[in-house]
């Protein structure tokens, strides 16, 4: 077995060992080589950080690494099938938080759904620590409410949640991230809820092919969430949101508007 850093391994052949990762997972994900290379990008995945173990010559696991200022990420990690339990994707994680060490990170987080035991079993070993629950939404149907909710500007919606978000937002969901998703032309819109006067919530959201998707959520409590999700709704018959910190006003909302908790995820925390 050997390691080596992600970007010194052929594009096409590290998104074919990404698909084999997560051909038989929970959630079976395949992503074309632009999909990979994008998915990469806005995360702020480094390669050059990230680690690939080869096995007999040919790319067999890898653990890829985001990092922002003082902070890594886990943006996936995933071994072949052919070439499991044999502690290759053990030591390309544990190379992959040495360089997050080396590059200045103070703490490295990622996300493991609920069902996934042998990861959750591997990152205690490590001493990555529960922080929070996520959950991955559905609202198959648009409810038939009357909102208040409004278009809004993106500047004006995202400087509402900027001000009064009160948990960190998922890394893939993160300020960083929809900055980059707009600098590559990914049409981000808000909308806000007004209240007595005052602005009570605001939403940003992507709508292009399929259900529309919230990027970014706040909300003073349940009723702003459900006028906000339910005018989302409406735009394309449901909705989707990815990795919402259990706790939120939204998740209420969503329980409210009989939306559909897909997958449960663990956010876990390492300290360096």
């Amino acid at each position: 077995m050997e390691l080596v850093p992600a970007d010194s391994v052929d594009l096409d052949a590290l998104t074919a060992l990404f698909n084999a990762g997560y051909s038989d997972y929970f959630v079976p994900l395949e992503l074309d080589r632009a999909a990979l290379e994008f998915t990469l990008a806005v995360c702020d995945v480094d390669l050059g950080a990230s680690r690939v173990a080869l096995e007999d010559g040919g790319p067999a696991a890898f653990a890829f690494l985001g990092v922002r200022g003082d902070e890594g990420w886990i943006g996936g990690m995933g071994t072949a099938p052919l070439h499991r339990r044999r502690g290759l994707g053990e030591a390309a994680l544990r190379a992959v938080l040495e360089q997050a060490r080396a590059r200045g990170a103070a703490s490295v987080r990622l996300e493991v759904i609920e069902q996934n035991a042998p990861a959750r079993k591997l990152y205690r070993k490590l001493g990555f620590e529960h922080v929070r629950d996520l959950g991955v939404w559905t609202l198959g149907t648009a409810p038939p409410r009357v909102t208040a909710a409004q278009s809004a500007s993106f500047d004006d919606a995202h400087a509402w949640i900027e001000a009064n978000r009160v948990q960190q937002e998922p890394w893939q969901r993160a300020d960083e991230t929809v900055a980059h998703l707009r600098e590559k032309g990914v049409r981000i819109e808000g909308m806000t809820y007004e209240r007595d006067g005052e602005t009570a919530g605001a939403l940003l959201y992507q709508h292009g092919q399929g259900l529309p998707g919230v990027t970014q959520l706040a909300a003073r409590d349940e009723q702003a969430a459900t006028h906000l999700l339910t005018a989302l709704a409406a735009l394309g018959d449901g909705l989707r949101l990815l990795n919402l910190p259990a706790g939120e006003p939204a998740e209420t909302a969503l329980t409210l508007l009989r939306a559909r908790r897909d997958i449960l995820q663990h956010e876990l925390r390492l300290t360096l």
